[in-house]
């Protein structure tokens, strides 16, 4: 008999407690001569929460992979041409399609990307097809027939556009088109005409597995010929499908319930595996990634969902990030000055009514410390739990605030005023290098600003490079050399913005837009490379957010959203990246809250299983 090391060339080693584990222990067995006990890493498959789309969605045209994903036009309802990009942990704003469109395909990688056919506003079966260059779509050859609920394969420029539906009542296609770049060409048509289907794989290699009355068939394609494959294990329609003719993945569809089943495919025979954490029809797939790293994304639960799983097959398990329950406020408020980090933060003055109260946060618990000279809302602040600056504001006397007071980690001490009051700042930096950018300056209540003011230590110089444009309730993130301004209200209707400005400690650069318009959320955290925001008020105006976006240094992407909807709140102080924040206070429909939530970054770690001396 072969030993162990002779087939998998390791030894069984011995450790008196387990090894750091990484993936070069995939196949190692070692004994744990504490516990007595064989160990080894295994691989396993799952389906992982990832952070939301921007907007639910169902009948999507998907494709791309799981670290660059792609999803555009489905239904809303009604159809839509929004695009969005997925980065590996959250979605980010793309070019919008030409033709608004739902029950659409696609294929390709996200900056080569093709769609085709659907369902348009003003066309039953659209023959429209547009190519994606990762940044704006431009028209391409029309299909010869118009269909939706369509099945599409391979590239941009080796596409494969199978069956579908059109006319009505809805009648189903057996018909087949290759595109070639520029025009598509009728060829050997499936020997069964049907619709909603999932197809995966390449122009001269692809399946075409599902559709129309929960089927169970599975076509192949060799570039020339169908032949029959082997059958799914439950039939189903409105289902997505990923990877190649010989490692694909299949998922969700209705059965006729909405399903959460996957199969996996080796070019012989579908095998169940790990079922989505969501039941769901019409999802979008990422089809240019393997069967091993899928990503399902938006639906219908019935209802249009935007929510996203990652699908792999790996020694790693991946936790979602996520925000969970922290300890409550003293007070509920709004508008406050914070700082500091997940487990050492500070929060400062804030409404109603307007207040000095100061408190710090360990991590679990708030609790009192010495309170401000002045009371006010609407205020800036930078800096740690025990070296904090706090500038500007609202007070009962003053609606826009000069003062200055400084925090030593036990009480507070008058420093020099602004040059200009100001609430509603853009505000970073640190206890002796902040900047205070843009806000709400007189004359008037309401008069909005690009003024820059920079803050040495000791006294607060103007800065002759102001804001690109007036902003109010913007918010800000970063050091007095590496900051970000990004979201507020323009004037005169305090309209949301999404722009994000860079400042370098000297002047301001555009930077990659927010998701979503926003302002007023305070509740920011990170770098200028690793930067993370939470709720606010998005439109309609006043309503409060969940959303949460984390910026890269180029563009914004989605986060797992709060539980609870938020604007004006406090927390989430600087981290030196984005993943680990807090959010504390703030108000949303329901009222002012003392509500505190604590955001954890995705992780990963190894799959280790006990074996038996069997």
């Amino acid at each position: 008999m072969a030993s162990y090391e002779e087939i998998h060339g390791k030894r069984v080693e011995t450790f008196s407690s387990d090894p750091t584990l990484d993936s070069s222990y995939e196949g190692q067995v070692w004994f744990n001569s504490t516990s007595g006990t064989l160990k080894t890493v295994v691989a396993s498959a799952a389906w992982a929460s990832s952070s939301p789309m921007t907007t639910a969605r169902q009948y999507i045209g998907g494709t791309g992979t799981q670290t660059a994903g792609l999803a555009c036009g489905g239904q809303v309802p009604p159809h839509t041409n929004l695009t969005e990009e997925y980065n590996g942990s959250g979605w980010g704003t793309g070019g919008n399609l030409n033709v608004s469109r739902g029950y659409n395909a696609a294929c390709g990688p996200q900056t080569a990307a093709l769609t085709f056919g659907g369902e348009a506003p003003s066309v039953p079966a659209e023959d429209a097809t547009e190519e994606y260059d990762g940044s704006s779509w431009s028209n391409g050859g029309n299909l010869n027939e118009g269909n939706y609920g369509i099945m599409g394969a391979g590239t941009q420029t080796a596409g494969l556009a199978a069956g579908g539906a059109s006319d009505s009542p809805p009648t189903s296609k057996s018909s087949v088109e290759e595109y070639d770049g520029s025009s598509w060409t009728s060829v050997t048509a499936m020997p069964t005409a049907f619709s909603y289907a999932a197809g995966f794989g390449l122009q001269t290699a692809a399946n075409i597995v599902g559709g129309t009355s929960y089927s169970t068939r599975n076509f192949e394609y060799d570039g020339t010929n169908w032949t029959t494959g082997g059958s799914l294990n439950t039939g189903r329609q409105g289902l997505a499908g990923s990877g190649i003719t010989t490692a694909g993945l299949i998922f969700g569809g209705t059965e006729p319930a909405v399903s959460a089943k996957t199969e996996s495919y080796d070019g012989t025979s579908f095998t169940e595996t790990a079922d989505l954490a969501t039941a769901r029809g019409g999802p979008g797939a990422t089809m240019v990634s393997p069967n091993s790293q899928s990503l399902a994304f938006g639906g219908s639960e019935p209802g249009s969902t935007g929510k996203t799983e990652e699908f792999n097959i790996s020694i790693n398990t991946v936790t979602a990030g996520a925000w969970a329950s922290g300890g409550a406020m003293g007070s509920a408020l709004r508008g406050r000055a914070s700082g500091g980090t997940q487990t050492a933060a500070i929060a400062a003055a804030g409404e109603p009514p307007r207040t000095t109260n100061t408190e710090y946060y360990n991590g679990t618990a708030w609790s009192e410390q010495s309170d401000m000279a002045t009371a006010r809302n609407q205020l800036g602040g930078a800096g740690s739990q025990t070296a904090f600056l706090v500038f500007g504001g609202e007070n009962p006397g003053t609606t826009n605030n000069v003062e200055t007071e400084s925090w030593d980690g036990s009480s507070w001490s008058e420093v020099s005023d602004m040059a200009t009051g100001r609430r509603n700042t853009g505000a970073f930096g640190t206890q002796t290098a902040a900047v205070a950018a843009g806000g709400f300056t007189p004359p008037g209540v309401s008069t909005y600003n690009s003024a820059v003011e920079e803050w040495n230590g000791s006294s607060w110089s103007a800065n002759p490079n102001a804001l690109p444009g007036a902003l109010g309730a913007q918010d800000a993130l970063g050091t007095a050399t590496a900051g970000l301004v990004f979201g507020g209200g323009t004037p005169p209707s305090f309209a949301r913005q999404t722009a994000t400005y860079e400042f370098d400690g000297t002047s301001f650069s555009a930077g990659g837009s927010l998701v979503i318009p926003s302002a007023e959320s305070h509740m920011t955290a990170g770098s200028q490379t690793a930067g993370l925001y939470a709720g606010g008020y998005a439109n309609p105006p006043g309503a409060a957010s969940t959303k949460t976006e984390a910026y890269d240094g180029t563009a914004w992407a989605t986060r797992p959203s709060m539980s609870t909807a938020r604007g004006a709140g406090a927390g989430l102080g600087s981290t030196s990246v984005a993943t680990a924040g807090l959010a504390g206070g703030g108000n949303n429909p329901g009222g002012d809250t003392s509500a505190t939530e604590e955001f954890t970054g995705e992780s990963t770690t190894v799959n280790a299983s006990t074996l038996t001396t069997s």
